[in-house]
Parts: C-alpha cells; structure tokens; sequence
C-alpha cells in the first residue's frame, strides 16, 4: 500500500467497520436485554395472577380444573404450572399427563425460597421436545403449604427477531463499507491530487525551477497547504537569489579588495586566491606554489604556524627595496573545531611605511629649520651679551639679524599651523561662488611690487567673460598670490611671468609660466612634498620655509581641485591650477 489514496480507503473502511461492528453489538445486546426484561415482567406478572387466581382460591384437589394457566396464543403463549415443595408438577393436567419435570435453575431457586429467573433454559414442551425457555419461578404459600408457582415462554421469537437484525446489521456494514470505498475513492481523489501535485512541484523545485505555480482550487487545509507552498516557494526563490547576491557580493569585494587574501587547505595546497594576493606576490606563481614555501617567503616560522589553533594569529613583514607588504596568517576550524585550514591575509603598506618616513623627514626638518634661526639667534645674542652693545653699528647689524631669522620662524611657524589646520579637518572652508579670473587680477596687483623690484612683468590674457567657480575667495587668493611669489623669486630680472586661462567641459585651468632656472625631472613630483627644495641653500637664502607649495596642493585639494607643474630646466616652469567649473550660476 504505496498510495496514500489507498491507505486512506483502508483506514476509513476499517474505522466504519470497527464502529458499526462495536455500536451494532451494543445494540444487538441491549435489544436483547429489553426482549428479556419484558419477558421477564411478562412471566412474572402471569405467575402472580396463577398465585392469586388458583393457589389462593382453589382447594389442592380442585387445582387441575382450574383454567388460568395459559396466556397469550402461539409463540407468545406464556406456560404455567404449579409445582409443590418437591419440585413435582401438581397443575395443570396437560403437564401433569405427561408427567413433566421442570429442572431449571429458576426451580431450584425458588425450591430455597427466592423467586428467580432464567433466560436460557431448555425444557421439553407438552410432546416431550427439549427447547430453550425463558423460564420464571416464585415461592407462595397457602394455609401452611410451600407450593411454586412455574411460568415460561419461548425464547424462539425473542431469538428470530434477534436473528433477523443480526442479518440486517451485517448487511448494513457491508453496504457502508461500500459506500465508503466508494466514497473515499472520490475523497481521495480530491486528497491525494493535490499531494500530487505539490510532490510535483516540490521535486521542480528542487531541481531549481521557481517559475510554477500551484492553483488554490479549496479554502480547507489543503488549499492552505497549496498557499504556504506557493508562498514557501516565492520566500525560497527570493532567498536564494538573495544568498546568489550575496555571494556575487563576497565575491566581488574578494575579488576587488586591495587586500590579497589566499585560503589553504590542512596539507598545504591552495584552495582559493583573489586578484590582489597575485599581485603583491607578484614574484612567485600562487597556484603551483606550496604553504610553506609562501610562508618562508613572507618570514613566517613555518613550524610555529602549523601549531596554529584556530583564533590565533601570527604577523610578518615582507621588504623588497621600497615595498612593504603585511601579512597575517591565521587558522580556521571545521565544524568539529580540527585546524581545516589556514588563510593568509596580504596587505600593502608601502603608502605607510612612505608615510612614516615622510613623517619622521618631516620632524627632522622642522627640527633643523628651527635649529638654524635660533643658532643664529641664540649666536649674535650671546655676542651682543659678551660686549658689543657699547658698539652702534654692530648692535644694529645683529639686531637686524635677530629680527630676520626671527621673522623667519614666524612665517615657518605660521606655515606650520596652517598645514595644521588643514590637515586636521577642524574647520570648514565657508565656499561662494566667485570669479576665477577677478581673483587673479587681485592677486597680480598684490605680486606687482616685488616684481617692479626685479623689473619683471606680469601679462594676464584676460578674458572677457568671467568664470565662475564655488570656492572660499580668500583661500584661492592665497594659492595664486603663493605662486607668483615663487615665480618671481626664481626668476632672472627683467623676465616676463605669463598667465593664461584655458576652459573645457567640466574645469577651468590657470597656467602660471615663468622665465626661472626651471625643475629636474626627478624633483617634478617632489615639489609639493612639504621641506622639499629643488636648491635648498637659494631656497633658504630667498627666506623660503618649503611648505609653500604644500599648502597650496591642500588648498586645492580642499577645494576638489588639483595642481600640479611642468618644466624644462633653464627654459623656466609652468604652474597649473585645476578648477571645477559651475555648470550653471
């Protein structure tokens, strides 16, 4: 019985043959009970009236002719006799004749003084025929003479119609039976064709078909059944397009972060590998290579790795002349916490470690820029001190010294704070829309007297349109005034410094171009580094601090614009400034 149709038939077939069988049974015997009660209050009032009518009114010798000893016709006729304290029959003389004895239960009972009834005896009738007999016996007395007074009835009748229902009953649970299979076929149906169908679906599903849907046909439980299948299949689908997201995602970010990350098995070979890990191990084939030759080549002890528990982690560094690569290599458990394998993460840390060195250069120079005013200072003073104040002229030439390299720790201490400030991100720059080309014009009138000084000359080709761009005025003022200042230290009197604007789509671009001794080509991306100089002993003796350029890169990084310069030595530099234009104002 494979089919669930069937073992529903089987089930309920059974369940109606059980309860049919077990309630006709109560009813076949409580039928049977009434039959007998009702015989028995039949023969029991029969005996009182033989008691009442003949024992008590007619003499012992008289008892024969009396006539009150049959009730009813047929086999509903009730047999009455009397019988003495013996048990003999006495009256009447058709059981007399024949000489009956009555041995039954009720008799002997009532031969002990209780009145009794039987409903199952078997008595010979008048022609000596042994039959069964509901049988009923009662005790009674006269003038101090025990008598019993004897009645009984067929039990043929009582049994027949028993007999008869007992057919009826089981002809009634055999067409039950029918009708319920024939029933349950259909119910079945109805049952087992969604089962079906839902099995169906299920197994199109587990194949990876989302796209079916089950039709709801019923509001029962199955109908339900077909919604939250329906439902399941939906959240299923979802879900795993979701977890399919998600894993493009991993994968994505995997594949795309800087970090390289390489994952090995519990023997060593390789398992899985990102883009970055083959880059920064650029050195070496990843894929044919072991654990351990990668481990001894990032300076990691190889036996102090594979007593690695999971959790733990140990660190290294990788150098190759100017790249520094962090690695970190931990192990990961199984589900039964064993060591699976091991993951080795790859970082690229040559940025920093340029930083740091930046950083401790950066200290070293503020160090000795302070250093050499103060000597000075600190020198003529002590001079000043020792006696030369009584002469005029020298004090004065010292003092005067004082004040400049004074002066010129002020300007490097002012340059200081403002790299500070923007470094820190602590304020904000309040941006305006402005013009680009208003703010040169003012920045040229400012530069204009130390380049009458050297008999240089500023040309802005000006145009006639102004350009607009969102900046903080004051700030932009500072990076043009900063790099014409420049241009005019370094470069020869009588020279020319010109000025051009140029537009495109997005930018506007300002080119300051001097007539000066120009830039190395190895110093063309260092210029904007803070304490560089190109010639550091003219930079110092022009009284410049190397930080000028540094902030104007900042600037203009604040400003999401970018600077940045050509050159050709002895033929001069070319500054250009970078805006992003407004596309409407």
């Amino acid at each position: 019985m494979r089919s669930i149709k069937t073992k529903l038939i089987v089930i309920y077939a059974a369940v109606v043959l059980v309860v049919m069988t077990v309630s006709g049974t109560f009813m076949l015997l409580a039928m049977r009970d009434i039959e007998v009660g009702n015989a028995h209050d039949r023969l029991r009032s029969q005996a009182v009236s033989i008691n009442e009518r003949i024992v008590q009114v007619y003499e012992l010798g008289t008892f024969l002719d009396a006539s009150w000893y049959m009730f009813g016709q047929g086999e509903h006729e009730i047999d009455g006799a009397i019988l003495n304290n013996l048990g003999q029959t006495i009256a009447p003389l058709e059981f007399v004749s024949p000489y009956l004895t009555f041995n039954d239960s009720s008799v002997i009972e009532a031969l002990a003084g209780v009145e009794s009834f039987s409903s199952s005896s078997i008595l010979p009738n008048q022609h000596g025929v042994e039959q069964q007999y509901l049988t009923f016996a009662m005790p009674v007395s006269r003038d101090g003479e025990d008598f019993i007074v004897f009645t009984r009835i067929s039990a043929h009748l009582m049994n027949d119609t028993l007999s008869r229902m007992t057919f009826y009953f089981v002809l009634s649970v055999i067409i039950a039976l029918v009708i319920t299979v024939i029933l349950w076929f259909f119910v079945g149906n109805s049952l087992t064709n969604p089962i079906v169908t839902l099995s169906r679906h299920a197994k199109a599903i587990a194949s990876g078909d989302f796209s079916r849907k089950i039709d709801v046909a019923s509001k029962d439980e199955i109908g339900d059944l077909a919604e939250d299948f329906n439902f399941m299949a939906s959240e299923l689908r979802h879900t795993l397009s979701e977890m399919a997201s998600e894993k493009n995602k991993r994968e994505a970010i995997l594949s795309n972060t800087p970090a390289g990350m390489l994952a090995y098995d519990a023997v060593g070979r390789l398992e899985r590998a990102n883009t970055a890990s083959t880059e920064l191990l650029h050195g070496i084939n990843i894929g044919t290579t072991h654990l351990s030759h990668v481990l001894s080549l990032l300076g990691f002890d190889i036996d102090d790795v594979k007593t690695l528990r999971p959790g733990d982690v140990r660190d290294s560094i990788y150098e190759e002349g100017e790249f520094y690569l962090s690695a970190t290599v931990t192990a990961y458990s199984s589900e039964f916490g064993d060591v699976d394998g091991y993951l080795i993460v790859l970082q690229d840390i040559s940025r920093q470690r340029k930083l740091d060195n930046m950083r401790k250069e950066f200290v070293a120079n503020v160090s000795h820029e302070l250093r050499t005013p103060l000597t000075s200072i600190r020198t003529y003073s002590e001079t000043l001190l020792d006696g030369a104040l009584d002469d005029t002229e020298i004090t004065k030439k010292f003092l005067k010294v004082i004040d400049d390299e004074a002066q010129r720790m002020s300007i490097l201490v002012t340059d200081l704070l403002e790299l500070s400030r923007l470094d820190s991100k602590q304020y904000s720059i309040e941006m305006d829309v402005v013009d680009l080309v208003a703010l040169i014009r003012l920045s040229i009138r400012q530069a204009g007297i130390q380049a009458d000084t050297k008999g240089q000359v500023i040309t802005f080709e000006m145009p006639k349109t102004p350009y607009f761009i969102e900046a903080n005025a004051a700030r932009i003022n500072q990076v043009v005034y900063n790099i014409l200042s420049n241009s005019i230290k370094y470069s020869p009197e009588d020279t020319n410094i010109r000025i051009t604007l140029e537009t495109t789509e997005k930018y506007f671009r300002v080119f300051i171009k001097d007539q000066g001794i120009g830039i190395p080509p190895e110093s063309i991306n260092r210029v904007f580094e803070r304490f560089y100089r190109v010639d550091k002993a003219r930079a110092r003796a022009m009284g410049g601090t190397g930080l000028g350029l540094a902030i104007v890169k900042e600037i203009m990084e604040e400003h999401g614009g970018r600077v940045y310069a050509t050159s050709q030595l002895g033929q001069g530099t070319t500054m250009v400034l970078r805006f992003n234009r407004l596309s409407e104002v």
